[in-house]
């Protein structure tokens, strides 16, 4: 039997962030995979991609769009999917994107991330990955209510996650989700936990790293540490009322610094800030390289994430891995995902945060004791056997595969 030609498709921008990274993992580990079971053939939707997966020893193919292809997803939320597939399918019987990955006589489609062109796909078969369900966990939000964004992701998540093969999700509550919110089998459904950043496990950024002083270069003594880009549920403003409390309360004036793009909240952040009048405190810094960010989290405090999205996600991994204490969103997931090894906050108090970086720093046995369950964590979550699991998904595809021409 023929190995399985799996086409992998790597569709993040390297400023996505947390996104960026898992792809990132999720790609590397397809490399792990029996050379004779599958042949993996690498995509991207960005030339930018192409050096930095090179760097990783990925050779990567980019996928130019058509048109239609383009406009949809430039106008993703003004436009009506049955209708607009069906005017694709009466211009052109395979989409680009299908006839590039026919071109490479792809058996499989791997997507690495929750995108949108699965459904560009009209005869070949694919894996896809589902990070979270939060426009129905949390449909207040801005991001997943405005511009019809809660529709355009229940219209897809029904279509794609209904045709896939396989679905990898994060977690055991991702799965239940996914089964319960569109009525998909269990057996299709896969968890693959996250893993912290490739640069957070390698020994070369480490090293490098080092030599990076975090108090000179950004003019800042102690911080705590917030990796996210500026949505509204990413809740920094709640950070800000931690910090508030505890210099009112219980006199301890911290820092903080916040890295990652504006995605709309950011002016509300800055403002929170000046209404508190931390200003001086609250430090900016954009999208920060590989080596930086490893530093701004072993330097820190504490990581502190009051996110209300999940059900899982990338920074605690990264600061269990670096030996830096969590403080967490008590949330469904979130609390499941850390387990013992994380302070928990109530995202209704942020007197819960201020008391708990009271303690963090004032008890050093606690912060020692938090790393260790951090570490701990992690190997909890090695024990899923990450390529045996997708190596079973390609397994049972290829079997089937083989009834056919």
């Amino acid at each position: 039997m023929q190995p399985i030609r799996l086409g992998v498709i790597f569709d993040q921008q390297v400023k996505s962030g947390g996104g960026y990274q898992q792809a990132l993992s999720s790609a590397l580990l397809t490399q792990k995979l029996p050379k004779e079971l599958v042949d993996v053939v690498f995509f991207t939707l960005f030339e930018e991609n192409v050096a930095i997966l090179a760097t990783y020893g990925i050779k990567a193919e980019v996928i130019n769009l058509s048109f239609f292809e383009k406009l949809r997803n430039k106008f993703r939320d003004k436009i009506t999917n049955k209708y607009f597939f069906e005017l694709i399918k009466k211009v052109e019987e395979y989409s680009p994107f299908e006839k590039k990955l026919n071109k490479y006589k792809i058996d499989l489609v791997y997507f690495l991330s929750p995108i949108c062109f699965q459904q560009s796909l009209e005869k070949l078969n694919y894996v896809t990955t589902l990070w979270d369900l939060c426009h129905r966990d949390n449909p207040e939000f801005p991001e997943v209510r405005l511009s019809r964004e809660f529709e355009y992701r229940d219209e897809n998540y029904e279509k794609i996650l209904s045709r896939a093969s396989a679905i990898i999700v994060d977690s055991d509550l991702g799965k239940m989700n996914a089964a319960h919110r569109y009525g998909i089998d269990l057996e299709r459904i896969h968890i693959l936990p996250f893993q912290p950043a490739e640069a957070t496990r390698s020994e070369t950024d480490l090293i490098t790293s080092q030599k990076l002083k975090i108090n000179e270069k950004f003019k800042v003594d102690k911080y705590v540490f917030y990796p996210a880009q500026f949505w509204a549920h990413k809740n920094h403003v709640y950070l800000l009322e931690g910090l508030f409390i505890l210099e009112q309360r219980y006199g301890l004036k911290i820092s903080a610094i916040f890295s990652g793009d504006d995605k709309g909240n950011k002016k509300r952040v800055e403002n929170h800030a000046k209404k508190l009048k931390l200003e001086d405190r609250i430090h900016f810094v954009g999208f920060v390289k590989n080596e930086e960010i490893v530093e701004l989290y072993r330097q820190s405090i504490a990581l502190v994430m009051p996110s209300y999205f999940g059900p899982t996600n990338l920074p605690p991994l990264e600061a269990f891995q670096l030996g830096v204490p969590v403080l967490y969103s008590d949330q469904p997931g979130l609390r499941d995902q850390v387990g013992d090894a994380a302070l928990l906050m109530d995202l209704k108090d942020p007197n819960s945060m201020a008391l708990h970086l009271k303690q963090l720093i004032e008890n050093k046995q606690l912060r020692e004791q938090l790393i260790k369950l951090g570490h701990a964590r992690l190997k909890h979550f090695d024990s899923y056997d990450r390529v045996e699991i997708l190596k079973n998904i390609i397994q049972d595809f290829r079997w089937r595969r083989f009834c056919w021409n």
